[in-house]
């Protein structure tokens, strides 16, 4: 392993010497005009490994040659334990010119600034990333140095450089006027990343508190860290937010980076369901995401490069694993991964173009700069839309389930409703069948009919077993829908008998015996075109009090009407073959009835019935 970061380093150092030469560079001639001036074309540079040299050593060194050129538009020298110097002159020929602004943009533990005019120091000053931000020249997100050019004469500036982070040096000689203007443009532009970045957080983190979804709390992390990433990195942390106390806010960025991969990693395994589609990669997932986390704990013992190094290695493996995880659901029918994918993939070639832009490789201009905003930008689109898309898909998957819940529920209750009466749970005073309970009961008046087969008997003794259960359903389908068609509820079906009953209403009870028995008339004449018997039937019909509600046990119950009216509805059908009546009614069913309805029927007479002391008045249908 160590060979192999031997090997990596020993790479970055040769491209690094692409374009440099070991010449002094050539003073630099000012005048009134200037706007700005990038002087990396114009410094000579120094390396100090053994971080021994002073100020004196240091420009001795470089006026003897030993210093280094670059044709370069910028310089930077990666992670490296090295110090390093350079240094630059400044020809001035005319009176009062304006002091000018040299702007480094970037984190530097410690810088320190030499000018000498004519060879005599004239201005010395430290400063750092390690230093309160409120002793700067400039309470500013940048280094800013004032460097004061009042009368003529040749300037060397001289600046020592040493950093556990990245040294980058975009070194900017500015006109105050010129710089002011730059600096608003660009304070728009961050404006509007890290108000876009808020609005994505803030629209997530709503939904989130709305719908308790573990995805949106994830991503809402790594919006949060990934944007405290480019606060870090564009010393917005150690300007604005800590600018007294650095030590803080040099850990925002170790701290971030750690754990910005470890939340997208969450987010993703989230997002994919992982832990219940795929078991291995959830396993894996989770690996990389406590290793990433776990990368952040060597920057507060100090070891500011170690954390930074080793985050920006889990940033490499995490963005390529949440483009593989991304491509491989989408591949396997996960459509909303399509999204996912496109902003994962957006984000690692903006990580990887500031990596290389870091240790060096890429120069250091408006693209590598930026390309991490514009593709973290996109990719939090690109994420809201992919998290949007699923919750669409979670709705929509989520309405199928209940419209399939509810049509099985729908079913089972249809089908329940076949062995169990559910027509008296509303009479139960019960919102479903889960609330009825054994030994619920209610009192009620209604009106009791009872339905038999006359000759049952000697019919099913004709008949095997299985003929006779196809014959007795065939006579219920004729005339069992009438009961239901005149609001009555069957309570049971015993053997060939029905037992219905019919709240506060005999009228009802009357109108359904009418239509069984015009069922009856057209399942008799089916009979005699296959050459069988007509059959005969007798109804009774009782109204009065019964007592609604569940009898059996625990494990087993049904429900039931109990009463002496329905005693009196049983005795009345066993009386209708005796007075040769299809129908017979009792005094009381009969007073109930609309006189429309007593129209149809002839007072028969008083009858004894078994268990009544009283003789009971009955009518019949007309013959």
């Amino acid at each position: 392993m160590k060979t192999l970061t031997l090997y990596f380093y020993l790479a970055c150092f040769l491209i690094l010497q692409i374009g440099l030469s070991a010449e002094s560079a050539s003073p630099i001639f000012l005048d009134q005009n200037i706007k700005f001036l990038n002087l990396a074309p114009h410094i000579t540079y120094l390396e100090d490994p053994s971080i021994t040299e002073t100020i004196d050593s240091a420009r001795a060194k470089i006026e003897n040659g030993f210093g280094k050129t670059t044709t370069a538009e910028s310089i930077g020298f990666g992670y490296s334990k090295s110090a390093y110097w350079i240094e630059w002159k400044i020809n001035i020929n005319s009176e009062n010119l304006s002091p000018l602004w040299l702007e480094l943009v970037s984190l530097i533990d410690s810088i320190d600034l030499f000018i000498y005019k004519d060879g005599t120091l004239v201005s010395q000053l430290h400063t750092g990333r390690n230093e309160e931000a409120t002793k700067r020249f400039l309470l500013h997100r940048n280094f800013i140095f004032e460097i004061p050019l009042e009368k003529p004469g040749i300037y060397q500036c001289v600046m020592r450089f040493q950093s556990q982070g990245s040294l980058l040096l975009p070194l900017k000689i500015w006109n105050k006027e010129s710089y002011l203007e730059e600096e608003s443009l660009k304070s728009t532009l961050f404006g509007a990343y890290f108000g876009v970045m808020g609005v994505v957080f803030f629209y997530n983190l709503f939904l989130f508190l709305s719908i308790r979804d573990k995805s949106y709390l994830y991503y809402i992390l790594y919006i949060f860290f990934l944007a405290l990433i480019q606060s870090s990195i564009w010393g917005y942390t150690h300007a604005y937010i800590f600018p007294l106390k650095p030590n803080i806010a040099d850990l925002t960025f170790p701290v971030a980076i750690g754990l910005v991969n470890s939340f997208a990693l969450l987010f993703a395994r989230q997002f994919v369901e992982s832990e219940t589609r795929m078991p291995k990669l959830n396993r894996y997932l989770l690996f990389i995401a406590t290793l990433s986390a776990l990368t952040v704990i060597p920057s507060f013992f100090g070891f500011y490069r170690l954390a930074v190094t080793a985050g920006l290695f889990f940033t490499l493996v995490s963005s390529l694993t949440l483009v593989s995880v991304s491509f491989y659901a989408w591949s396997k029918g996960y459509d909303q991964a399509r999204f996912f994918l496109v902003g994962s993939s957006v984000v690692i070639v903006g990580a990887i173009i500031v990596g290389l832009r870091n240790f060096g490789i890429l120069p250091y201009h408006f693209i590598t700069n930026y390309s991490l905003q514009f593709g973290s930008v996109l990719e939090a689109i690109f994420l809201s839309l992919s998290l949007a898309d699923r919750i669409n898909f979670i709705q929509k998957e989520k309405a199928e389930l209940q419209a399939k819940s509810l049509a099985e529920q729908l079913s089972l209750t249809d089908s329940f409703s076949r062995f169990f009466p559910s027509q008296i749970i509303p009479l139960l005073n019960k919102k479903d069948v889960r609330e009825v309970m054994l030994g619920d009961a209610v009192d009620s008046e209604v009106a009791v009919l009872f339905l038999d087969i006359r000759g049952f008997t000697s019919i099913s003794e004709k008949l095997t077993p299985r003929l006779t259960f196809d014959f007795l359903n065939a006579f219920m389908r004729f005339t069992a829908p009438s009961i239901e068609r005149m609001s009555g509820y069957i309570d049971k079906y015993i053997g060939d008998s029905i037992m219905a009953f019919f709240p506060r209403s005999a009228d009802n009870a009357l109108r359904a015996a009418n239509d069984m028995l015009a069922g009856l008339a057209e399942f008799n004449k089916r009979r005699r075109e296959l050459g069988e018997d007509e059959i005969k039937i007798g109804i009774g019909i009782h109204y009065g009090k019964v007592l609604i509600g569940t009898i059996g046990q625990e494990s087993r119950m049904d429900g039931t009407l109990i009463g002496d009216t329905v005693n009196t509805a049983s005795r009345l059908e066993g009386k209708t073959k005796e007075f040769g009546r299809s129908i017979l009614l009792s005094e009381v069913a009969y007073q109930q009835l609309n006189e429309v309805y007593k129209k149809e029927l002839d007072l028969i007479g008083e009858i004894d019935i078994r268990g009544k002391e009283e003789k009971l008045s009955i009518y019949g249908n007309k013959i």
